[in-house]
């Protein structure tokens, strides 16, 4: 009934469903209903049990919607494999995700490295939108 509800309101802006105990399948609804929305814009997800078929689910959700600038998934179990994941569909196809949340001190099974080549994707897409500001004002 939650995804059904995100799928047809149109002012939901923010939706934080962080430590309620989610795991990876839950969220494949969720997200399906993130494709039909356009109006929310920041997503905790923080502090539950989602691991890697969360963020490769994660990473086709970046690729369509292109409204969501913080998804925080920190303090979730998501490892290297879904990392490559999410790190490549932010290079490839998503220009205005900013921030997926403290993954660098709380998602320890990413790996540093991973970790910091994602933010530093996060930094470009968050550059691009200042300078696309500036040229706009």
């Amino acid at each position: 009934m939650l995804a059904d509800g995100i799928k047809f309101n149109k002012t939901l802006v923010k939706l934080d469903l962080s430590h309620n105990c989610f795991k990876s399948c839950m969220m494949k609804f969720m997200f399906e209903a993130l494709l039909d929305n356009s109006s929310v814009a920041d997503l905790n997800l923080s502090s539950n049990f989602l691991d890697n078929e969360f963020a490769v689910d994660l990473a086709h959700l970046l690729e369509s919607n292109q409204q969501l600038h913080t998804v925080d998934i920190s303090n979730n179990p998501i490892g290297p494999e879904g990392a490559k994941y999410l790190l490549e569909s932010i290079l490839a196809h998503n220009d205005t995700l900013e921030s997926l949340g403290d993954i660098k001190n709380t998602n320890v099974y990413m790996g540093v490295r991973l970790c910091e080549e994602i933010q530093q994707a996060l930094m470009l897409n968050m550059n691009s939108h200042e300078k696309k500001r500036a040229i706009m004002n």
